[in-house]
């Protein structure tokens, strides 16, 4: 694997003038995130097989399906499991909620794993910038992902946080590091004292696995953020392995 020059220019400015990389916001497509947990007697690999088994094709068929596994998260138990889908809207998500219920019962996935459904969390999920690709573009039926929840700071917007994003996805990019940048921005699903709208996920996605761990690599290790940052209150990135059960798209 080439080697890659770690990133040092963005530490000192989250928002560099860099116009070049100025990017209108796309508007984004829906992820609908649910806890899962595996239940005794399976394993998460039987998940995942029972997974790839259904059919999702159809008009109201979801585009996107991952299985993510922790491997480095805050009190996450070893049975956890997060089921990850993406849909046009929530219109389609409305549509064909209950085609994928059905789906799921028919190849036995009760029985492998229960999901939280009366707990969903729903976000408008946007890709930073262009060239990240990740899975190969379904090339590949795994990869690992990284996560951090931010929040967004007042006096401040999401095209601010995109904008910040796009200028500190580019270099990655130049460098010939196919990783993709998501931001994520949870409307349903309250949270106690949250405020309306400023709950966020800054994640990325490995083209393979060692991608994703070479782009960790590049990334600065900083403590705390700078002061012109869009956004407050993130946490550490949390790591998963991510696993495509269906590519749609």
């Amino acid at each position: 694997m080439k080697t890659m020059i770690p990133l040092t220019v963005f530490v000192t400015s989250f928002l560099v003038g860099l116009p070049s990389f100025a990017q209108e916001m796309p508007p984004g497509n829906m992820i609908v995130n649910t806890a899962c947990s595996i239940n005794d007697g399976y394993a998460f690999t039987d998940a995942v097989e029972a997974g790839r088994s259904l059919s999702y094709d159809g008009d109201s068929g979801p585009n996107l399906v991952f299985y993510r596994q922790p491997i480095a998260t805050a009190d996450t138990p070893s049975t956890f499991a997060l089921r990850v889908v993406y849909w046009d809207n929530l219109e389609h998500w409305a549509r064909g909620s209950g085609g994928l219920g059905n789906r799921f019962a028919a190849a036995n996935l009760n029985e492998i794993m229960t999901c939280n459904n009366t707990n969903r969390s729903f976000f408008i999920n946007r890709n930073v910038g262009q060239g990240g690709d990740a899975y190969a573009g379904g090339e590949n039926d795994q990869s690992l992902s990284a996560a951090r929840f931010c929040q967004v700071k007042s006096g401040n917007t999401l095209e601010d946080v995109y904008a910040a994003l796009v200028a500190i996805q580019q270099p990655y990019l130049d460098q010939g590091n196919t990783t993709l940048m998501q931001l994520s921005h949870r409307f349903l699903n309250p949270a106690e004292g949250d405020e309306m709208g400023t709950n966020i996920i800054i994640r990325l996605i490995g083209e393979t696995p060692e991608g994703l761990a070479a782009r960790l690599d590049m990334s600065p290790k900083v403590v705390g953020l700078p002061d012109d940052a869009p956004v407050m209150n993130c946490q550490d990135q949390s790591l998963w392995a991510t696993h495509v059960i269906w590519w749609g798209i």
